[in-house]
């Protein structure tokens, strides 16, 4: 089955993005500048839009642009990274804060502090601890590493402070 050449004309899209018409260089460059310097999937997605209904429909399109994007994506690829990852529509696993890991590593890690100073072993401390706070998943490691951040801060803590940081049961 041949491919309908979609004309100039047919395009009817509502986003100024996929038109390209009303899409100035500087506008490009500023979601190229927000997909480049940190986890941004909507202005990701909005620039691999642009591009693709602007080639697949035999528009203009700005090449400066393109070739800064792809030069980023490729070394973020050289550099390990999935092609997802490179173009800014996932996240490097461990490469940012999430908002809620304050609020998951502190507790956990008073809770193996606790523990520990009722005299279990730090292997026992760590199981049990994410036992409690991660029920579904393998997550010592992520245990082991929130224990490793917060040790010195919660150090000077009493056992009820602690209690009152792990949360009720």
């Amino acid at each position: 089955m041949a491919k309908k050449k979609v004309k100039k004309e047919d395009i009817a899209l509502d986003d100024p993005w996929l038109r390209g018409a009303d899409v100035k260089h500087e506008e490009l460059a500023a979601e190229l500048s927000f997909l480049k310097t940190g986890h941004d999937p909507v202005a990701a997605r909005s620039i691999i839009e642009y591009f693709h209904e602007r080639m697949s429909n035999g528009l203009s399109y700005d090449k400066n642009i393109l070739h800064d994007l792809m030069a980023h994506v490729f070394a973020g690829i050289v550099a390990g990274k999935s092609a997802d990852q490179a173009f800014g529509l996932k996240l490097v696993r461990g490469g940012y804060e999430r908002p809620d890991t304050i609020e998951r590593d502190v507790p956990a890690a008073a809770s193996v502090m606790l523990l520990m100073r009722k005299k279990k072993t730090w292997e026992q401390a760590i199981g049990e601890t994410a036992d409690r706070f991660f029920p579904d998943e393998n997550s010592e490691r992520t245990v082991e590493r929130a224990y490793a951040k917060y040790r010195e801060e919660l150090e000077t803590c009493t056992d009820e402070q602690l209690r009152e940081t792990i949360g009720p049961d």
